[in-house]
C-alpha cells in the first residue's frame, strides 16, 4: 500500500470516529494517540500493540551511560541519549530546537539492535544528537534529532544500509527516505501539531454538519486557510490552538511542512530551507519571516533573463511540483528559493505582496480619479484579470503585474473576503468568454455614462459584478482607514 493510500486510510479512520460518536468529544490527544499506534500490514490497518519497553531502555542506559561525553537520562516515558560534542548546554539545546527530526522505522524485534547500531554510529561520527526511545511500542518509538540536513542524510544512509525489515513504519504524514522519515518541528511536536490541525478541521466539519464531505484535499485547503489566519492574527493562533506566542513561528513552519507532505511538494531541500529560516514571531501582517524582499529580488532578477510570462510559469510550476532545478543558479536565485521558500510559502508570499500592492493601486487610483474609477478597475480585474483600470502612478500597476501571475490575481482579491464573496469570484472565473465580453461592454458603458444612467439597461450578472467590486473596494478603503487610525493611536 502506498504512503498516500495509508494516509487516506488514517484520515478515514479518524473521520469514522467522529461520525460514529457524534456526542463524544474527540480531542487532539485522541488523534495523536491513534496516530502513534497506526500501522498497516498486508494492506490492512493494524493497531500497534503498545508493549512495554522498559527493559530495552535499561539495557541501552547500561550500554551508553559510561561513554565519554555522552549523557543518558529518562523523563519517565522516554529514555534519551545526547551527544553534545564540545557544546555547552545553551548552544546544544539551541541546535536541537532547530534540528532535523528523524523517525526510524523499527519493530520490537529489531529495536535494541538497531538503536545500538545507530547510537554507536553517531558517536563514532561525532554527530551532535538528542535521540529518544519510548517506553511503549509505537510508530515513533525511535526518534533522532540532528542539527543539519547533511548529518540527517548520513544517519539515513546508515540506517537504510542495515539489514533488517520492520513490521512497523513511521506515520504516513512524514517525508519518506526509505526506513527513515524526516521532518522539522522546532520547539513543538510535528505529530501533535498535525493532530491539532486535524482536530480543528473535523470539528469545523462537524459543526457545519458536513463530516461526510471531509476529504484530504479539503483538509489541505483548510490548513492553508488557517495559516493565513494565523499569520495575519497571532491572537487567532493563540486562542484556537493554545500556542505560546514565542512558538508561533514553529507552528507556521510545521504547518508549512505538513502542507508540503500532503500536496507532494516537500523534498529534502525544501525541508532544509524551512529548518534554517530565522525568526520566531509572526505578528500582525508580518509575512513568513520577512522574506518579501528576497522574493522581489528573485522575481526582478528572473525578469532580467526571461519574459514575465515565463517567469510566472516558473513560479507556478514550482508551487505545483516543488522542483527547484527549474530555477537558474545565476545571481543565487536557486539557492534563495531552496533556502527561503517552500512551494506553499512562495505562493503565500506572492499573494501577500499582491494584496498590499493592490491596496496601493486602489489608494492611488482613488486619489487621482474617484471611487467609480476604482470600482471600474476592480471589475476589469475580476472579469479579465486586466489591470489597466488602475493608475500607473508610482509604478504600482506594473509591480502588481510583474509580481503576481494572472492566474493568481483572483487569490489576491479574495484574501480578505467572506465565503459568499469568494464563491462569487469563483463563479466569475468560470463565466464563458462570450458572456465575459458582454459584461465587459456593459462595464465600459457604465464607466463612460455613469452607473445611474444605465442601471436599468444592464443584466443581473453585470450588476452582481459591480456590487462585488464595490464591496471589495469598500473592504480595502475600510482596511486602510483602520491602518491609519492604528498608526495614529486612535481607537476604532
Amino acid at each position: 500500500m502506498s504512503k498516500i493510500e495509508r494516509r487516506e486510510l488514517f484520515f478515514e479512520h479518524i473521520k469514522k470516529i467522529y461520525m460514529q460518536n457524534p456526542n463524544f468529544e474527540v480531542t487532539p490527544d485522541t488523534i495523536y494517540y491513534e496516530l502513534s499506534l497506526f500501522n498497516v500490514q498486508d494492506g490492512k490497518q493494524m493497531r500497534i500493540s503498545n508493549d512495554n519497553l522498559i527493559n530495552i531502555q535499561a539495557q541501552l542506559s547500561n550500554d551508553f551511560r559510561k561513554k565519554d561525553k555522552i549523557k543518558c537520562f529518562s523523563n519517565g516515558y522516554f529514555f534519551a541519549i545526547e551527544n553534545r560534542g564540545s557544546y555547552d548546554d545553551k548552544t546544544f539545546y539551541d541546535k536541537m530546537n532547530t534540528s532535523i527530526k528523524l523517525y526510524i522505522a523499527c519493530d520490537i524485534k529489531n529495536l535494541y539492535n538497531v538503536t545500538s547500531l545507530v547510537f554507536n554510529y553517531m558517536i563514532d561520527e561525532n554527530i551532535i544528537t538528542q535521540s529518544k526511545i519510548a517506553k511503549e511500542m509505537r510508530n515513533d518509538v525511535l526518534v533522532v534529532r540532528v542539527s543539519t540536513m547533511e548529518e540527517a542524510e548520513k544517519v539515513s544512509e546508515f540506517v537504510n544500509s542495515l539489514d533488517y525489515n520492520s513490521l512497523i513504519s513511521y506515520n504516513p504524514y512524514i517525508l519518506s527516505n526509505g526506513k527513515v522519515g524526516m521532518t522539522y518541528d522546532g520547539t513543538l511536536s510535528y505529530n501533535k501539531t498535525l493532530s491539532l490541525l486535524m482536530n480543528s478541521y473535523f470539528n469545523t466539519k462537524k459543526n457545519s454538519n458536513s463530516l461526510d464531505k471531509s476529504t484530504m484535499e479539503d483538509f489541505v485547503n483548510f490548513i492553508k486557510r488557517e495559516v493565513l489566519l494565523c499569520i495575519n492574527d497571532s491572537e487567532y493562533l493563540h486562542d484556537n490552538y493554545n500556542i505560546d506566542y514565542k512558538k508561533e513561528g514553529d507552528f507556521i513552519k510545521i504547518a508549512d511542512v505538513i502542507i508540503g507532505n500532503l500536496d507532494g511538494t516537500l523534498n529534502k531541500a525544501n525541508l532544509e530551507g524551512i529548518q534554517v529560516k530565522k525568526g520566531e514571531n509572526i505578528g500582525g501582517n508580518y509575512v513568513f519571516y520577512e522574506n518579501k524582499e528576497k522574493l522581489l529580488y528573485v522575481i526582478y532578477r528572473l525578469s532580467n533573463y526571461y519574459d514575465i510570462d515565463y517567469v510566472h510559469r516558473l513560479l507556478m510550476d514550482y508551487c505545483k511540483n516543488g522542483n527547484t532545478d527549474i530555477f537558474t543558479r545565476r545571481d543565487l536565485i536557486r539557492d534563495i528559493i531552496v533556502r527561503e521558500f517552500s512551494p506553499y510559502e512562495l505562493k503565500l508570499t506572492i499573494i501577500d505582496i499582491g494584496d498590499k500592492t493592490l491596496e496601493e493601486c486602489i489608494s492611488l487610483t482613488k486619489e487621482k480619479y474617484d471611487d467609480d474609477q476604482c470600482v471600474f478597475a476592480i471589475s476589469k480585474l475580476l472579469l479579465n484579470k486586466e489591470l489597466d483600470g488602475f493608475t500607473r502612478d508610482n509604478g504600482v500597476r506594473n509591480k502588481l503585474g510583474l509580481i503576481v501571475p494572472k492566474e493568481w490575481l483572483g487569490s489576491v482579491v479574495i484574501s480578505g473576503l467572506d465565503e459568499n464573496s469568494k464563491r462569487m469570484v469563483d463563479i466569475i472565473d468560470n463565466i464563458s468568454l462570450e458572456n465575459k465580453n458582454i459584461v465587459m461592454k456593459n462595464i465600459n458603458r457604465i464607466q463612460k455614462e455613469g452607473l445611474s444612467n444605465v442601471i436599468g439597461e444592464i443584466d443581473d450578472l453585470t450588476k452582481d459584478i459591480i456590487e462585488l467590486s464595490k464591496y471589495i473596494y469598500e473592504y480595502y478603503i475600510e482596511r486602510m482607514r483602520k491602518e491609519e487610525e492604528k498608526k495614529s493611536g486612535k481607537k476604532y
